[in-house]
């Protein structure tokens, strides 16, 4: 029988940094899981929250393929504190069942959930460690209009929507700032990952292993980032990279040999970069059976976009044309594509087995 993972519950306000936070930890290896995205797949057509939505907040909010316009809801609900409390009713327990079944059925040994609603939804009656992530108003202010293209009085609707932080920070055991910089969260984000007796994940085969970045590797990393992408890569770059992306590193003998970065969201990975873009010592036919021995337990489905394999080096490594029927809800399939502008027709994908 699996030992049950370790869980750790992420919370804060909106534009706190959960994310990042979120991703630092999907770099040391952990099985993370959105509360908000778990939410908005519930509502996909077909999905449980789909019906009693349009019921309750019209069918006109359904898009021409069906999609509910979350733009359109959020209006409504982040104006309404009555409306947003129907919602979170019809969303919380579909949320919650989802996400104890993730933690049910993964063999990975830690867990980390993002729910702003962490609290609310008794989410963190199921975690054994409960950290809050918190960032000055003004700082919140600016990260939702400068990155979330929202105008002042838009964002501070939702600011306002929202309880205090000091509520989430007093419930929590441990608290993680990041207005300061992305090395500063990394380092936070790492060091109370050390204090909770936890370890990154990696795989061996032979002089081959798969790890998280190690921050004494920069500087080859850095050359090798700046080879491919023409610009200056300072230790802050690589902090930043590792709070928006998931970087997987190839050593050989003890030595970085080479970088692979991907996007990791509601169980699919998309290939995003790769340095150096191809490796003598490890072929494709050595480093994706290794990544997906690394992968499984995170990610159902992997995505490479068609630049880096022929077609018969993906039918070689189990992958099948983009175009075809994929393992996960096709909308969920098409959104993930679009928002790092792929099209089905650019990529391979094949099934990772847990």
């Amino acid at each position: 029988m699996e030992p049950e993972p370790f869980v750790i519950g992420l919370t804060g306000n909106i534009a706190s940094g959960k994310s990042v936070v979120l991703q630092c930890l999907a770099n040391l290896g952990v099985l993370t899981i959105d509360a908000d995205l778990v939410a908005q797949e519930t509502y996909l057509p077909g999905n449980p929250a789909y019906e009693p939505i349009l019921a309750r907040f019209g069918s006109y909010l359904a898009l021409n393929d069906g999609q509910i316009n979350r733009g359109k809801l959020g209006r409504i609900v982040f104006r309404d504190p009555a409306a947003l409390a129907e919602l979170e009713a019809i969303i919380h327990p579909m949320v919650t069942r989802e996400i104890l079944d993730i933690i049910d059925k993964t063999k990975r040994s830690v867990v980390a959930i993002e729910a702003i609603k962490l609290f609310e939804a008794g989410i963190d009656k199921h975690c054994d460690a409960l950290w809050a992530i918190a960032a000055h108003d003004a700082l919140r202010l600016e990260r939702l209009m400068e990155d979330r293209g929202l105008d002042e009085a838009a964002a501070l609707t939702r600011i306002n929507s929202q309880s205090p932080q000091s509520e989430k920070i007093q419930l929590a055991d441990d608290v993680i700032y990041t207005d300061v910089n992305f090395t500063h969260t990394y380092q936070q984000t790492c060091e109370k990952f050390s204090e909770l007796g936890l370890s990154a994940f990696e795989v061996t085969d032979g002089d081959i292993r798969l790890s998280p970045l190690d921050p004494k590797d920069f500087l080859i990393a850095a050359g090798y980032m700046e080879e491919k992408s023409e610009q200056t890569w300072e230790a802050e770059n690589l902090y930043r990279l590792l709070g928006q992306r998931t970087v997987v590193a190839f050593y050989h003998g003890g030595e970085l040999l080479q970088l692979m970065i991907f996007r990791i969201e509601q169980g699919m990975a998309v290939h995003l970069a790769h340095a150096p873009f191809k490796s003598e010592l490890l072929p494709s036919q050595v480093s994706f059976p290794l990544l997906k021995k690394y992968l499984s337990g995170l990610i159902d489905m992997l995505i490479v976009t068609k630049e880096f394999f022929s077609p018969e080096e993906a039918k070689l490594l189990g992958f099948t044309y983009g175009d075809d029927q994929p393992p996960v809800h096709p909308i969920l399939y098409n959104n993930f594509l679009r928002k790092h502008g792929l099209m089905p027709g650019e990529v391979y994908f094949t099934k990772i087995q847990a």
